[in-house]
């Protein structure tokens, strides 16, 4: 068998969640999604009711990125899985924490196996959760807010700030899915 490179664990991810979600309208699958202005990406993010998060550790890479990135994905994803060759599952099994998923690649490498259901948490970071907005996004939501407009003429640090500190975490948690899901113009950052 031929070694598994990223782009085939991320063909069958890809194929496994656009079967899954196929009826779903509002579910947006999101390939590279960056957290924390490009600090770290995930690989794939699926986004409707919760933020979901795929990390993939194919053969042709290395855990060494890995600690760095779990302390993003811990923050700001509300499940999170990791898609694994088996050339890693043991020692993946040993660094992500108990309320990951895990999946590998079977022995024909045509499908992923569940090796461990994961589990929904809240421990979402709200900074880390609205910076995944863009500067529009953040000023379309003062307006959803109901705050004075000038506050659209700060910087986007300084409104990020304000906003985190005059609203409920579950209404921006809600916005912000709903602008990823709509979002039409990605563009990496």
């Amino acid at each position: 068998m031929d070694l598994l490179n990223d782009s085939k664990v991320r063909e069958l991810l890809l194929l496994e969640l656009n079967e899954k979600y196929s009826n779903c309208n509002d579910t947006r699958i999101i390939n590279e999604l960056g957290l924390d202005f490009g600090a770290a990406r995930v690989d794939v993010a699926v986004v409707n009711g919760i933020m979901h998060g795929y990390e993939i550790k194919s053969d042709v890479d290395t855990l060494y990125r890995l600690p760095r990135q779990l302390e993003y994905y811990n923050r700001a994803f509300e499940r999170m899985t990791i898609v694994v060759s088996r050339k890693y599952l043991d020692e993946v099994k040993e660094i992500v924490p108990s309320w990951w998923g895990i999946k590998t690649i079977s022995a024909d490498q045509t499908r992923l196996i569940d090796v461990r259901k994961g589990r929904k948490v809240t421990n979402q970071d709200p900074f880390l959760i609205i910076k995944l907005l863009w500067k529009k996004e953040l000023e379309g939501l003062v307006d959803f807010l109901g705050l004075p407009r000038e506050l659209k003429k700060n910087r986007k640090k300084q409104l990020l700030n304000i906003l985190i500190e005059e609203a409920d975490f579950e209404i921006i948690r809600m916005y912000v899915y709903n602008v990823l899901k709509k979002r039409s113009n990605w563009k990496l950052t």
